[in-house]
């Protein structure tokens, strides 16, 4: 599959077969990610492979509840830094980006979550140290449903153009009534996804 298949290939996946990902895979996943540009090719990223127990500790105080149905999910932390531009940020997401994409070429579906406890108590969770901060979790696992497309909401000469007013958001609750989200809300938003 070339690069441009997979780039549309992709869709955000929440829904897996109870089916092991081979580690072989894994290990391709993740060394695609360690292929990625960092900031000054610091090269700062490192991951927590999550066991069930954790998977389960995350979802209970907040996280996303498709993270524990999940076959693989990976926490993606980077070295801190105080850089205005968030480089740890920007270099962790490219890391991000090529994860899924080899996720994808391998037919293996992943989402991108941050839909997570805050960072203290994931930190404290997982024993991440201080001086590493927790970016995303990514979950992996072959879907269980057949690919949906998912149409782009704005076209080419669209993306040239900035909004002039930022709307709200069902988001905008979820990440400022940290640490509590009522689960009701968490069930009726993921369900406005089909993957």
């Amino acid at each position: 599959m070339d690069l441009k298949n997979i780039i549309y290939k992709r869709r955000s996946i929440r829904n897996f077969l109870e089916k092991p990902i081979e580690r072989e895979k894994i290990k391709q996943i993740i060394e695609a990610g360690n292929q990625a540009p960092s900031a000054c090719n610091l090269q700062g990223w490192r991951f927590k492979i999550l066991n069930d127990s954790e998977k389960q500790q995350i979802v209970k105080f907040g996280g996303a509840d498709f993270i524990k149905h999940a076959p693989l999910a990976i926490i993606v932390t980077y070295i801190k830094s105080d850089n205005p531009y968030k480089d740890n940020i920007q270099s962790a997401s490219a890391c991000i980006q090529n994860m899924i994409l080899m996720a994808t070429s391998l037919g293996i579906g992943s989402c991108w979550v941050c839909h997570l406890p805050p960072k203290w108590r994931l930190k404290h969770l997982l024993n991440i140290p201080s001086h590493y901060d927790p970016i995303t979790c990514v979950v992996f696992g072959y879907p269980k449903y057949d690919l949906k497309k998912v149409e782009r909401k704005y076209k080419y000469q669209d993306l040239f153009k900035f909004r002039t007013k930022n709307k709200r958001s069902i988001l905008k609750y979820f990440y400022t009534r940290q640490p509590i989200r009522p689960k009701i809300i968490e069930k009726k938003f993921t369900k406005r996804f089909q993957n």
